[in-house]
């Protein structure tokens, strides 16, 4: 998985992070599995206890760049349990969604609820601001034979 930058202008961006694929914490980066028409697979809801947004989350991309947001480096990106936990029981086609969301309605709801630093939040905020807003899904079809 990768996001790209397809401007003409360099753009801030927030891998997956602790509460992100639960929805707890924006960026969202929402999983799904179906398989026969039917959800087969969400992650589990996690930990309520997210931790601080950081400086050191958020990467500039520059016009054609690209980063895989659940890389994992130092950067405290995670992986996305539908790529590390799930299993197919059935044969069959599975349709894998990811949907990646910056909509919300207050920089704050990107921040951690424990641990996030009042000195550092205005900084956080203006990073939060240059990030683009939009909702976008991506589908993968996988037969499993």
């Amino acid at each position: 998985m990768e996001l790209r930058n397809i401007s003409d202008a360099a753009v801030w961006v927030v891998g997956v992070l602790d509460g992100s694929e639960a929805g707890m914490r924006f960026p969202h980066f929402r999983t799904a599995v179906l398989h026969g028409g039917r959800t087969v697979y969400r992650p589990l809801v996690e930990d309520p206890l997210v931790g601080p947004l950081l400086r050191s989350h958020f990467r500039r991309l520059r016009p054609g760049e690209s980063f895989d947001p659940s890389a994992g480096r130092d950067d405290g990106y995670l992986p996305l349990s539908v790529f590390t936990q799930f299993r197919p029981v059935e044969r069959g086609r599975y349709q894998y969604r990811l949907t990646f969301s910056s909509e919300s309605a207050r920089p704050e709801q990107w921040f951690g609820r424990f641990g996030q630093r009042a000195d550092e939040q205005d900084l956080l905020i203006d990073l939060i601001s240059r990030v683009p807003r939009g909702v976008l899904t991506a589908m993968a079809d996988v037969t499993v034979s």
